[in-house]
């Protein structure tokens, strides 16, 4: 298959092996996501396209049409080096993974909002909105409930490990980290035909 950024329904009703009708007809309900053309036609994005068959459980069937979404990773630290290592070690491993940086809570919580990222790597101790808040808004909030996070800590005590694991922590390491140890979590976090 080309690479262009659309398919038709006539190509999603081949690579689906349903009709065109059945796929104009998930279209015009809005269970994929399309967009009409004034002659009245649907096109649908690919990483649309790939985000209905995940959901409609049909990732076998994106990886063979090499349908892939890109992980998003957040990477939370107060301390700029840490971020910036851990996002070119991550983007360096992983052509689909697309990693932001924020080196604040406060920062953080703007981008999860508007990145909606897949996996966030949170430091829990750090000035101002500390890693357990930012935890708890991105549970406590329907839309990001599902991102995974690991915590990343130097203070590793068991009150703060009890703490961040009540908050809905996936995974916690703590400081120093292996690299390749973080990049195998991050894969089985986001284990998916998707996804590698």
């Amino acid at each position: 298959m080309n690479k262009k950024r659309f398919l038709t329904t006539g190509e999603i009703a081949s690579i689906l092996h349903v009709t065109r009708v059945t796929v104009y007809r998930w279209a015009k309900s809005g269970k994929l996501k399309a967009y009409q053309t004034p002659g009245g036609t649907y096109h649908v994005l690919r990483k649309d396209f790939a985000e209905f068959l995940r959901k409609s459980g049909m990732d076998d069937l994106a990886a063979n049409h090499n349908f892939k979404t890109p992980v998003k990773i957040l990477v939370v630290d107060d301390e700029p080096e840490i971020v910036e290592i851990i996002k070119a070690f991550l983007e360096k491993s992983n052509p689909h993974y697309h990693v932001v940086g924020a080196t604040s809570g406060f920062e953080a919580g703007h981008l999860i909002s508007s990145f909606r990222p897949d996996v966030v790597i949170l430091d829990l101790v750090m000035p101002g909105v500390d890693g357990f808040s930012v935890c708890r808004k991105i549970k406590s909030d329907p839309h990001t409930k599902g991102t995974r996070i690991i915590a990343i800590t130097t203070h590793s005590s068991d009150e703060n490990l009890e703490k961040i694991r009540k908050e809905g922590a996936n995974i916690i390491l703590t400081k120093p980290f292996d690299y390749h140890k973080l990049l195998s979590i991050v894969k089985k976090l986001t284990k998916s035909s998707f996804y590698k």
